[in-house]
């Protein structure tokens, strides 16, 4: 379970069918009016059928029951043998969720594939749902003559080619004032990109990527692809085997694993990925995903203690005498 994935039942009590689940999961993926593509989909009817929660609470069960029969074993006073058995119970929930490992997908592509053929046979298109061709591209000749006048100090570049139309079709370009291209359009970077880019006093370029042999790759052969010219900072803050790991995410898995890896993975990334294990940028929740985005764009910045504040008073020249 730790490097590994929980494989469910074939059928869970309580567990909706795939029609109902494929309602729940279209109203969950579009929460807020988000666009969502069809990957980011199959993954929300996934959480539908088999939510972590459960998982996490059914493990706890067993840990707690398992715990409490140990102490029972061992002879304790059956006084605090209830009390100890209780509070590794209370704190089962919090040890299971803590612990490292992703699940395997209730539900087959080819079923899922079924079930939204006969949802649009019935009830057409689901809302927010982006189609799977890409829209064909606007011509700019004879538009926005100066748009290459301006500076831009971000650019992000996703493996993903769906994510990348799913981010600009929520228009997280024009909430952060940067560009978002998928790895065709960005390698190497445009030219009038890396103009823009050049004019701000601090460009980057995020490299959003899976946490796959192939995703890591990117990691190593960023600047080779891309082609970033000196002083242009190229980071991938993409989906590591520790994220998907921490955050109990669908992995698929494909055995033959040959690749190399970034030299920051530890012990259990490189077993996981070793074992053939692959998460997708699409497996969270689709408004999490731009929701990361801004924060990685543009981080909090850390309030000053009041005291350091009080430091800088005397300095600053509030009710002191003149020189």
């Amino acid at each position: 379970m730790m490097s590994g994935e929980w494989c469910p039942p074939r059928r869970l009590p309580g567990t909706p069918d795939l029609e109902t689940a494929l309602a729940r999961g279209i109203a969950r993926a579009g929460t807020g009016g988000v666009r969502y593509t069809r990957r980011q989909l199959y993954y929300a009817v996934c959480r539908t059928l088999l939510p972590p929660e459960r998982v996490i609470r059914a493990s706890a069960w067993m840990l707690g029951a398992a715990g409490a029969g140990l102490l029972a074993l061992q002879g304790a006073p059956p006084v605090w043998t209830g009390l100890t058995g209780s509070a590794v119970g209370l704190s089962a929930p919090r040890l299971v969720r803590a612990m490292p490992f992703t699940l395997k997908p209730p539900l087959s592509e080819s079923a899922f594939d079924r079930a939204l053929m006969a949802y649009r046979a019935r009830h057409g298109d689901p809302p927010g749902l982006l189609p799977d061709a890409p829209p064909s591209p606007r011509a700019l000749v004879g538009r926005e003559p100066d748009l290459y006048d301006y500076g831009m100090a971000l650019a992000l570049v996703c493996q993903d080619a769906a994510l990348a139309r799913m981010l600009r079709a929520n228009l997280l370009h024009m909430e952060l004032a940067c560009a978002v291209l998928s790895l065709e359009e960005a390698t190497p970077l445009p030219d009038a990109l890396v103009a823009m880019l050049m004019r701000a006093p601090a460009p980057r370029v995020l490299l959003l990527h899976d946490a796959s042999p192939e995703g890591l790759r990117l990691v190593v052969e960023a600047r080779r692809l891309l082609d970033p010219p000196r002083g242009l900072r190229v980071h991938a803050p993409g989906l590591r085997p520790r994220h998907a790991l921490r955050m109990h995410l669908f992995a698929t898995r494909q055995p033959g694993f040959a690749a190399e890896l970034p030299a920051s993975l530890n012990a259990l990334e490189r077993a996981w990925l070793c074992a053939g294990y692959r998460a997708e940028l699409a497996a969270p929740h689709p408004p999490a995903l731009p929701r990361a985005i801004r924060r990685i764009a543009q981080p909090a910045r850390r309030r000053e203690p009041w005291l350091a504040q009080l430091r800088r008073w005397p300095a600053s020249g509030y009710m002191s005498w003149p020189a």
